[in-house]
Parts: structure tokens; C-alpha cells; sequence
């Protein structure tokens, strides 16, 4: 053991009594957000006039919020779950990876994309899939050009992920209806990390694959698991702002206008199990890209609290082609929660993905072995680099984590 545990049992101590200082703070500033989400409730006129003042006066370089997608849902909207539909197809795909290592023998990385075809209501046994990709340099003049950072890789597998997902809707188009395709991430996807990738090529790439799934007749979202998004609260501070002479307009989008506040905060104290918020858009600047270039994809969400009990909240994205449709809103509320129903508070197709995708310790170690045994095959050695045999050595047995 080389962690010497008693040397920090009293910082430990001085956590404990800062983060329940900090959740007392937390409960009073929810309080305030919920007063403001009932007293404007339906206050169409005061949202208008937060929202342009927003614009108008707040760092556009930050600011990110909600508006109401329709007036036909108060703000404090807390929407039951209706029984699903007697049949339906849901889809979920989900992906994972094995980062590339240049202290390894090989210089490579995988891509694993798995996922579920789900048929509601017919009692048919679930399809499962998979398809594992990988990558190297393909000659010496292009390894330097080889892009196998962290987050160029990150980026290739959320981009296999909703491609498969489209092409596996497609595919299942004349399935029973609806159908329904499910992401484990956000739709109002940009790439975080992009060193080497074209953001603007992988955001059309995406935004192209969500117009197929639309096209194949199908329904899409996005499931948030316990999201840190804030854009209903700055749409809360707004209001308060025209009422407060000393509100900073320029704090707008940074987390300090909010004090820490989530959407999920709020929600959880709205929300009973199996209900959802009013549906609302998304105002950001990647949302507008994603207008321009397919209007109907404009990223819309909803909140859910998925559980039998509890107050775990979900954010769920859909794209406008979604949120206009008010069948087809209700069919994703419905089939999400019937999901979430079989596991207790998380959806079953979900959780199906990424046992499918998921790629171990165990999985990591036995492709290493086949890809030595078939390099030697072919009178290639497989040295590891000094330096990763000595952290080998000193380890022995232990490592950092048990799996990817």
C-alpha cells in the first residue's frame, strides 16, 4: 500500500462540513428558481423580454439557455407518462474504444460499436450487435500524420455510434411502429478535444446521420443520465434580471450566474416518477449550425425522472422533428419510461448498447495476444518501449484501473 490513508482523515472531515455548507446553500437558491418558474409559469410576455434583453445584453461568447418550444406547456409542466403503444421497434447503439498506446509493440486503436434492436410488444427476443473496427498507419510516409490522439478518437467513435444507429434504423424501417432510435449522449453534439478533426466535418457528418434516421421514418433522442446543464435556470435568471437593476447581463452562460444551480435541481423537486418537463430549445450557438444546415434538426430536451422512486432526473434531446409532434413526444416518454420500468430507473436498451460495446481489460489483453501471435507469423518482434516495461515490473499485478 502506498496511499497513507489516516494522513488525510482530517481533511476528509473538513469536506464532509464544506459540502453540507454548500448543499444548505443550494436548497435555498432552488427555492428561489422554482418561486420564479411558478409566478411565470405562463408568462409568455416575460419570457419574450428575457430572452431578446439576454441576447441583447449578455457575453454571446457564454450565454447558453432554453426557450419554451410551445405555449401550450407551462413552464412548471409536469407530464405523466401515458401507457406505451401496443408494438414498437427501439434501437440503442452505443460504442467504445481502446485509446492507442506508443509505448506499446503496435501502434493501433479500436473501435467497438454495439447496440440492441428492441421489439416492443411482440414478444420476440431482442437482436443484439456489434462491429469492431481497427486502425493503424497504413505506410511510414503517414505515421506522423496518423491521428490517434485521445480525442480524435472519441470523436471517431461518436460518430460510428450514430452512424450505425442510422443505418440500423434504416434497416428496420418496416418494422413495427414507432420506431425508435436511442443515443446514450447528447444530440447537440461538438467535439471536445478535436486536435487534428474538422469540427465542421464531424458536426455535418452527425447532423447528416440524425436527417437519415428522420427520413427512415423514425424517432430519435438522446438519453442525458444525470446531466449538469444549467440553460432552463439562465432562462430563470433572465426573468429575474429585468426586475434586478444590479443583475450582470455578462455573467449570463458562466456557472457563477447560476451559483452552482442545475436543471436537474430544479426538476427534481417537480418531477414525480415517470413524469416529464415541458419540452424546450436549445439557444447556443451549435444549435444555430445545426439549423443552417437542417432546420428541422434544431436540438429540443425535455426532463424525466426515469425511476420508480426517487428523484434521479434525466435530460432527454429530441430534434424538432420530434417536438412538433406532440404523438410523437408522448411515444418517446411513453417507451422511455416502459424501459426504464425493467431495470428499475434506467433504460433497458441502453444499458443492452453498451454491454455490447463495451470493450474490457480482459478483451484489451487477448487482442494484444492475437495481434503478437499473427506479427510473429510474419517475423515481427514485439518490444514494448522501456518505459512501459518498467511501469510493468514495479507494478506487477496492480494497475491504475480494472478496465476502459
Amino acid at each position: 500500500m502506498t496511499l497513507e490513508f489516516e494522513k488525510l482523515t482530517a481533511d476528509l472531515e473538513k469536506m464532509a462540513q464544506t459540502t453540507a455548507r454548500r448543499l444548505s446553500q443550494r436548497s435555498e437558491r432552488v427555492a428561489e428558481a422554482l418561486d420564479t418558474l411558478h409566478t411565470y409559469r405562463t408568462n409568455w410576455t416575460a419570457v419574450s423580454n428575457a430572452l431578446t434583453t439576454a441576447k441583447e445584453k449578455s457575453d454571446e461568447k457564454y450565454y447558453r439557455s432554453a426557450r419554451p418550444f410551445s405555449e401550450n406547456e407551462p413552464l412548471d409542466s409536469h407530464i405523466p407518462a401515458p401507457p406505451p403503444p401496443p408494438q414498437a421497434t427501439i434501437i440503442a447503439a452505443d460504442g467504445s474504444q481502446i485509446m492507442p498506446d506508443r509505448h506499446a509493440a503496435h501502434l493501433y486503436y479500436l473501435i467497438n460499436v454495439g447496440g440492441i434492436i428492441y421489439h416492443h410488444g411482440s414478444g420476440r427476443t431482442p437482436e443484439t450487435f456489434s462491429q469492431p473496427d481497427i486502425f493503424y498507419p497504413d505506410n511510414d510516409e503517414t505515421i506522423d500524420n496518423f491521428n490517434d490522439t485521445p480525442g480524435a478518437v472519441s470523436i471517431e467513435r461518436d460518430l460510428k455510434e450514430i452512424q450505425t444507429l442510422a443505418r440500423k434504423t434504416a434497416a428496420n424501417r418496416h418494422n413495427a411502429q414507432p420506431l425508435l432510435a436511442i443515443l446514450d449522449q447528447r444530440l447537440l453534439y461538438w467535439p471536445i478535444g478535436s486536435a487534428g478533426i474538422a469540427v465542421n466535418s464531424a458536426v455535418s457528418d452527425w447532423s447528416r446521420d440524425m436527417s437519415g434516421i428522420r427520413d427512415a421514418g423514425a424517432l430519435l433522442c438522446g438519453y442525458i443520465d444525470r446531466p449538469g446543464t444549467s440553460s432552463v435556470m439562465m432562462l430563470l435568471r433572465s426573468i429575474v434580471g429585468l426586475s434586478d437593476a444590479q443583475f450582470n447581463w455578462k455573467e449570463l452562460g458562466q456557472r457563477k450566474a447560476t451559483q452552482g444551480v442545475t436543471d436537474a435541481d430544479v426538476f427534481s423537486q417537480i418531477l414525480g416518477p415517470g413524469e416529464r418537463s415541458a419540452v424546450f430549445a436549445n439557444i447556443s450557438d451549435a444549435n444555430d449550425v445545426f439549423m443552417a444546415q437542417d432546420a428541422a434538426n434544431e436540438v429540443c430536451f425535455f426532463y424525466l425522472n426515469p425511476g420508480m422512486s426517487g428523484q434521479n432526473i434525466a435530460r432527454v434531446d429530441i430534434p424538432r422533428w420530434v417536438a412538433e409532434d406532440e404523438v410523437s413526444v408522448t411515444a418517446v416518454h411513453s417507451l422511455l419510461i416502459d424501459q426504464c420500468r425493467i431495470m428499475g430507473n434506467y433504460p433497458y436498451v441502453i444499458a443492452r448498447a453498451d454491454e455490447m460495446a463495451v470493450v474490457g481489460r480482459q478483451d484489451a489483453s487477448e487482442l494484444n495476444f492475437m495481434i503478437d501471435i499473427i506479427m510473429e507469423r510474419h517475423g515481427i518482434s514485439n518490444d514494448i518501449t522501456s518505459k512501459q516495461g518498467s511501469k510493468d515490473l514495479a507494478r506487477g499485478a496492480r494497475t491504475r484501473h480494472e478496465g476502459f
